[in-house]
């Protein structure tokens, strides 16, 4: 059995500043010995298919930047399994859009220079850590606890910023979850504007799965 530490999506390099703190001070407070990350470690605003201010057309400055980002996180956790998300893998859309095979393109990990203790799992995929999901969140349904239901099977997911907690469903003989988890992302990121006209913001935070039965949710303080 696992307590797993479950960070929020980043999309570097718009890790909102104390983030990467708060995670190591959960992870030491609930003693977690795994870690995984839910998805859109990159945001790859520069490669997204909407429309976009010039300035923010330069995938090499902008991979540049990730890059200082998620070094602070592998260096602060050098073992983690990640679920692709949809941002992550905008990069091999393009090569579809054009017509390049996925063969002739690098893989994810060596991109990002991700360190040997990354697992990185393909997008859409189900992660199964005791018996729970985690899961980016982009597919089935937009709640955890829905996913759940349709699993018959604890969920865990991000991708959607401005929603995080827990919620429980049981019948007569089984209980299970649903956990949205935040993000680590600051909206006020020029990279972000878009997020400016809704009204409701991202919530920063993480969570804590202890031995597969007990979710925690840990907003972080801002």
């Amino acid at each position: 059995m696992s307590r797993v530490l479950i960070i929020g999506d980043t999309h570097a390099p718009c890790v909102i500043d104390g983030y990467v703190d708060f995670l190591l001070d959960c992870k030491r407070a609930w003693k977690c010995d795994r870690v995984v990350h839910i998805g859109d470690l990159v945001d790859n605003c520069a490669l997204s298919f909407h429309l976009k201010r010039p300035s923010q057309k330069d995938p090499i400055n902008e991979y540049q930047r990730a890059m200082e980002q998620v070094q602070q996180i592998t260096k602060a956790f050098p073992k983690v399994d990640l679920t692709l998300g949809n941002h992550d893998v905008l990069p091999y859309r393009w090569a579809k859009e054009v017509g390049i095979p996925e063969s002739m393109m690098r893989d994810f990990k060596s991109i990002f220079k991700l360190p040997k203790g990354w697992t990185v799992h393909d997008r859409y995929a189900q992660l199964r850590i005791d018996d729970v999901v985690y899961q980016h969140g982009d597919r089935g349904r937009a709640s955890a606890i829905l996913n759940a239901r349709m699993e018959f099977a604890s969920v865990v997911q991000g991708h959607f910023h401005s929603k995080a907690g827990v919620e429980f469903y049981a019948n007569s003989t089984d209980r299970i979850f649903g956990m949205q988890v935040g993000c680590g992302m600051d909206w006020k990121h020029a990279q972000m504007e878009y997020a400016v006209k809704f009204t409701a913001k991202p919530i920063i935070g993480c969570g804590i799965v202890l031995d597969g039965t007990t979710p925690i949710f840990e907003p972080m303080l801002l």
